[in-house]
This record gives structure tokens, sequence and C-alpha cells, in this order.
């Protein structure tokens, strides 16, 4: 068992009031009656201290504790209801039995109100009276043992709070955990079923057109409306535009953008493994090492499509700045290339191509597209 299981159990377990002699304090001065009744409650065990006037029982008191405190209702310098009153104030937890010759009414309720267990004759035969302070004995030992078990159930009270907090902050932070971990499983499903989804999709396509088409499609699906471009290595590593989607930028400069492009980013991108992006253009032309004036105000995303230790593709992707990719993009991208560049790799090996012939400038084409105002594509890797 536990200790604070013990504790607990022990707390709740009732117990029968200690038994035996007890200690004994009395108040008053040391006639026939007094003597008696000392001579009584010795005979029974008891220890008995014995003090006359109210000064030396407030002396005593301040040495030890006794089980019950008998006093004489009148002393030399003092009664016995105004000690009770002291000690009501001072030990509560001290029981007071008063004895009396003649006791009046206003001085019954101050000793009541003062807590005290009993008020006896003191003219009565010492045995009584005996019997009578054996039975506010009993009472008193019994609060006391009350006392305790209160007292020990708040010490209780307050281990079980603190083991409460403790707990309610472990299943916080389980929680906390639990979630974190229900998210990261999430989003590895969402991972697993979209790379299976596009892998399906793009494994239908062994006309590289197709692909590409099939491939932007899926991606625009995913990003929103974007200028994207695809480009497209030769045998001798040198790249050219494989197709293309213009989301806003003007017909007459898209060409001489694209070309840019290619010149540019795709000798950097060849070597580049992780995807790189850009919201400012000082800093995509420090990338490239060439002028991006033509992207001031877009964000672009640029990726390789490597398969085997070969860049078989590079992607590119760029809108305003005022509609920035989502934060889902890159884990759309990272899982679309790789993809992506393994059906490049299928396509040309079904076809049997060693050396790359790139059909006419797909500028040159137009895709009346909806959404779009082109969408255009290369031919095939010869």
């Amino acid at each position: 068992m536990e200790p604070l299981d013990r504790e607990i159990a022990e707390a709740f377990t009732e117990q029968a009031p200690k038994q035996g002699p007890g200690r004994l304090l009395i108040v008053g001065a040391a006639d026939d009656n007094l003597k008696g009744l000392v001579t009584a409650l010795k005979r029974r065990h008891h220890e008995c201290t014995c003090v006359p006037r109210v000064a030396d029982a407030h002396a005593v008191l301040a040495e030890g504790s006794f089980d019950l405190v008998v006093v004489d209702m009148t002393m030399p310098d003092g009664d016995g209801v105004e000690l009770a009153r002291a000690l009501h104030e001072t030990s509560p937890s001290t029981k007071i039995i008063v004895l009396f010759e003649s006791r009046r009414f206003s001085q019954v309720v101050q000793a009541l109100r003062y807590g005290v267990l009993d008020l006896v004759d003191r003219r009565v035969d010492p045995i009584v009276l005996a019997e009578r302070i054996d039975s506010a004995l009993a009472v008193s030992r019994a609060h006391r043992q009350r006392e305790g078990r209160v007292a020990q159930l708040e010490v209780v009270c307050r281990k079980l709070m603190v083991a409460r907090e403790e707990v309610s902050e472990h299943l916080d932070k389980l929680c906390k955990d639990l979630a974190a971990a229900y998210q990261d499983m999430s989003g590895q499903m969402s991972e697993v079923v979209m790379a299976s989804e596009l892998r399906t999709l793009l494994k239908q396509e062994l006309d590289l057109e197709d692909l590409l088409r099939t491939a932007l499609e899926y991606l625009l699906a995913k990003t929103g409306p974007t200028n994207a471009a695809v480009f497209l290595p030769d045998q001798a590593e040198n790249f050219d535009l494989g197709a293309y989607v213009n989301y806003d930028c003007p017909r007459e400069t898209i060409t001489v953008l694209l070309n840019h492009l290619c010149q540019t980013v795709c000798p950097q991108m060849a070597r580049e493994t992780e995807i790189v992006s850009f919201n400012d253009a000082d800093a995509f032309a420090e990338f490239i090492g060439a002028d991006a004036g033509f992207l001031a105000g877009c964000e672009v995303v640029a990726l390789s499509c490597v398969h085997d230790g070969k860049c078989l593709a590079v992607l590119v992707l760029f809108r305003s700045r005022e509609d920035p990719f989502g934060e889902s993009v890159a884990a759309t991208l990272e899982i679309l290339r790789g993809i992506f560049a393994e059906q490049i790799a299928n396509v040309i090996k079904v076809h049997h191509r060693a050396t790359p012939q790139w059909p006419k400038d797909p500028l040159d084409d137009e895709y009346d597209c909806k959404d779009y105002d082109d969408f255009g594509f290369g031919g095939l890797v010869a």
C-alpha cells in the first residue's frame, strides 16, 4: 500500500478513545472536600496536579497539557468561570469541569459559553465526584481524538490536492501529446492518401505532354490559381520549357519571362535538393545571380524533380505576395516532385529515348482554358 493510501485509511478508520489513567489539573483551595476528591482520583490511578490559585494554574498550563482541568468556582485570586474563559481563548482543546457550592444562572450560562463540560456540586461524595470526572475525562478524550482526526484529514486533503494537481498536469500533458500525435498521424495519413492518389493519376500517363498536363492540373487544384512553369533537360542537361500556366502575366511578356527563368533558375535548381521560396525580388536575384525585377512583388517557389540522382525537371511557381502560398503547399510539392520525376523516368523508359528532342516552342501554341490565360505544353523527350 502506498504511503498516502495508508494515511487515508488511517484517517478514515474509527478508533476507540484512549482508556486508562489521565492527567488532571485541580485548581482550588486544599480543603477536606478537595483532598477527598484527590484521594479518590489517585485510587483510580489518575495523575493529579493540584494548585491553589488561578495564577499558579496559568503557570502550570504554560508548561504542559492536561486531559482535564477541574476548577473551583471561587479562589483567592479569581473564580473558575474566568479561568475557563481564559483557557477557552488560549487553549480551546482543554476541557474543564467547574466545582461550585452555590451557583447563579448567569454563571451557568457563562460557563457553558466558555466550553465547560460539567458543573458539579463540590459537596457531593468524593467517589461520586470522581465518577463524574471519569465521564468528563472520556468525553474530553473523545473530543481530542476527533480533533486529531480532523487535523489528520486536513493533512491528507492537502496531500490529495497536491496529488490531484500533479495528476491533472500529467493528464494535460498526456492530452496535448495525444493531440499532437493524432495531428501528426493525421497529417501523415493525408500525405499517404495524397501520394497514392497522385501516383495512381500519373501512372496512367505514358505520354509526356499528357503527364505534364495532368501534373499541373493536380498541382493547381492544390495551390489555387498561380503562374507555373515546368522546365525539362535534354541529354546535355540544357533546360527548355516543357509546359506552363499563365495566370496573370501579360501575354506579350510571358515569352521573355519564361526564357529568363529557364536560363537563370534551372542551372541553380539542378544542383539544389531543397524546395526554395522567396518573397523578395532582391533575395531571389541574389540566389539566381541575375536581375529579378520582373518578379518584383511576387512570391516565388522553385524545386527540382530528381530521380536516381538525376534532375529530370525544374518546377517554378510564382504569384503576387498579396496572395501567398499556404503552409501546406510545401508538403504537396515535396510529394509531387518525387512521383513526378519517377513517372518522367518511366515515360522515357517506355519510349526508349536516349537523346532529348524538343518540339516547337510551346509559346507558339495556345490552350484555351476557362480558368487561366495560357496553358502551354512542350514536346516529348526525344
